[in-house]
């Protein structure tokens, strides 16, 4: 077990390096995704705030890429120090190595006539120790040679210890390169930001004004998902033959039940209905992101994605309906026992009403706005209960 610690040491090292990476190039990614998502984004007075989301954005993912980069350096700082001690040991190592096969070469020099070995043999005083230094001499020539390829496997290992030495330190370079970069280019991005809010705040009373006629477009659309859902438990209760009191509950067969337990059972763990995506405006009541005073609602999470981008089910299920929305494109419910997940703003739908669908089925196509902007608005209900999104999904 003490000769495999080293094993496992390095096994465990290479592993967190390789996660740093692909952690280093996902962050690397969303930022590309939201550069392109930023020149596709018309610099007009009526989607600043658009703007100034992509830039807030990108600032936080280029402030969790410099942590990685930190702990990257820092892991590559350990295995250079490890590394540097064990050239120190192998030199010391082999120095030994070589010392000893000197002194075991000069004896074998001194004994090297066959007469002298034969003298060693035919002196001994019975069969039993002639047979004993036979094997001593046998033993002693294998060691020889034993000892000649541990020096050269030494000299390997401290050739290839050198070799990494050297990649490592590329690497750290180049680590810090990129970490002195992205710290140049997040100040740049904050001045952008500062713009953007500057631009904003010039103009207070168009911006409020907007704010409040989006918040009134939403609240008309939310109205009308909740009476959407409540007609649906109705009709659904009236099909089962049950009636529950106001009606405000599915009612649940054995069955429905049993997915619904299931869906429940899976908080923290659905899937992302739309790949590519960050989360661009939060579950509920909340700080205007500028203007401070003034109060948002969001009954549901906006996904900022890709134009074109597949939207797909978070759970099993059976779609209950799809509903064109005015100024909210369609609108596909997925029925879960008594939850609810809720797609909107959609541009292409590729299912209908009574559809039972797969998790991670692709169900359609998010729209992109005349400005150039992709959102799915992604709801979650337990019967007329708004849930956080959230904190159903995986952690992304």
């Amino acid at each position: 077990m003490f000769f495999l610690l080293p094993v496992f040491n390095a096994s465990a090292q290479n592993t967190l390096q390789k996660r740093l990476e692909n952690k280093r190039k996902a962050l690397q990614k969303e930022i590309l995704q939201i550069n392109r998502q930023l020149l596709k984004t018309k610099h007009t007075e009526s989607d600043a705030m658009a703007e100034y989301r992509q830039i807030k954005r990108k600032i936080y993912i280029r402030q969790k890429l410099i942590n990685n980069l930190k702990l990257e350096i820092n892991h590559i700082n350990r295995q250079i120090n490890q590394n540097e001690q064990k050239t120190v040991e192998l030199n010391m190592e082999l120095n030994r190595l070589k010392a000893d096969y000197a002194k075991m070469i000069k004896k074998a020099y001194n004994t090297r006539s066959q007469q002298d070995k034969l003298f060693f043999l035919f002196s001994s005083e019975s069969f039993q120790q002639a047979f004993k230094r036979a094997q001593y001499l046998k033993q002693y020539g294998k060691y020889r040679k034993e000892q000649a390829t541990e020096i050269e496997q030494k000299k390997k290992q401290l050739a290839d210890l050198k070799n990494k030495l050297l990649r490592d330190k590329t690497v750290k370079e180049k680590l810090f390169s990129d970490y002195r970069k992205e710290t140049e280019q997040i100040k740049q991005e904050q001045n952008k930001q500062l713009a953007v809010v500057n631009k904003i705040k010039r103009k207070k009373t168009y911006y409020l004004n907007q704010i409040k006629a989006k918040q009134r477009e939403q609240a008309k659309i939310d109205r009308m998902i909740d009476d959407l859902i409540k007609k649906a438990i109705v009709k659904s209760n009236r099909k089962a033959k049950k009636s529950q009191r106001h009606n405000s509950k599915f009612f649940l067969t054995p069955k429905a039940k049993k997915l619904a337990d299931k869906f429940s059972a899976n908080k923290g763990a659905l899937p992302w209905p739309v790949k590519k995506a960050y989360i661009s405006r939060k579950f509920g009541k909340q700080r205007h992101e500028i203007f401070k005073n003034v109060k948002v609602v969001n009954t549901g999470i906006y996904l900022a994605t890709e134009p074109g981008s597949k939207v797909y089910a978070v759970f099993e299920g059976k779609v209950l309906q799809i509903q064109l929305i005015p100024g909210g494109n369609n609108t596909i419910f997925l029925k879960h026992g008594n939850y609810l997940s809720i797609y909107g703003n959609l541009k292409e739908v590729y299912v209908k009403p009574g559809d039972r669908v797969k998790t991670k089925q692709v169900i359609g196509k998010v729209a992109t706005n005349a400005l150039g902007k992709t959102e799915l608005k992604f709801r979650i209900y337990k019967n007329t209960t708004k849930l956080n999104p959230e904190l159903w999904l995986k952690r992304h």
